[in-house]
């Protein structure tokens, strides 16, 4: 079962990818709240827990993009 969702999304400007806010969420949740405690086998999705006791699930939904495209974090509960 998963709780919260942040989907991040990419606008293309120039041929340049722009991430959105919902990027940067992610991008500032696990500069300082997250700490990783697993990877899945094909390194592409990682598992953190929150300094609240939270999990969560960072993914690429979006794989097909260069870098594994804009990253999707989910809570589960």
């Amino acid at each position: 079962m998963t709780g919260k969702e942040i989907i991040g999304k990419w606008k293309f400007k120039n041929g340049r990818a722009i991430p959105d806010s919902n990027c940067k969420i992610i991008e500032i949740m696990i500069k300082h709240d997250l700490i990783k405690i697993g990877t899945s086998k094909d390194g592409w999705t990682l598992r953190y827990k929150a300094i609240d006791g939270t999990n969560w699930e960072l993914s690429y939904p979006e794989s097909h993009l260069h870098g594994g495209g804009p990253p999707k974090l989910v809570q589960i509960v």
